[in-house]
C-alpha cells in the first residue's frame, strides 16, 4: 500500500495545462515516490512530467535561497534557457 501523502500527488500529474509540476523532497523519497505512483497505475509519462528534486544547483539551503532556487528554474523552462552561467558561450 502507497503512503497516504502520495495520493494527493496524482492529479496535478493529469493535468495537461500545467506549466510546471515540481516536488520538493529527495531524490531518494522521489525514488520511493516514483515506485508507488507506477504500482497504482499512474503511466510513466505522466510521472515523467513531474520535476524532482525542484529547482537549480545553486547550493541552496535556507528556504529562501530554496524559494530563489526554483523560481529561477521556472523562469529557465518558461524562457527555455540553459541554466549556464551567462558568461558562459551559447
Amino acid at each position: 500500500m502507497a503512503p497516504t501523502w502520495i495520493q494527493p500527488a496524482c492529479p496535478p500529474c493529469s493535468k495537461p495545462r500545467a506549466g510546471y509540476i515540481g516536488v520538493i523532497g529527495s531524490r531518494r523519497r522521489w525514488a520511493i515516490t516514483v515506485k508507488a505512483l507506477l504500482s497504482q497505475g499512474v503511466p510513466e509519462g505522466l510521472i515523467a512530467r513531474v520535476r524532482s528534486p525542484i529547482g537549480l544547483g545553486i547550493g541552496a539551503e535556507t528556504p529562501e535561497e530554496i524559494a530563489v532556487s526554483i523560481l529561477a528554474e521556472i523562469l529557465m523552462l518558461r524562457g527555455e534557457g540553459s541554466g549556464k552561467p551567462m558568461k558562459e558561450p551559447k
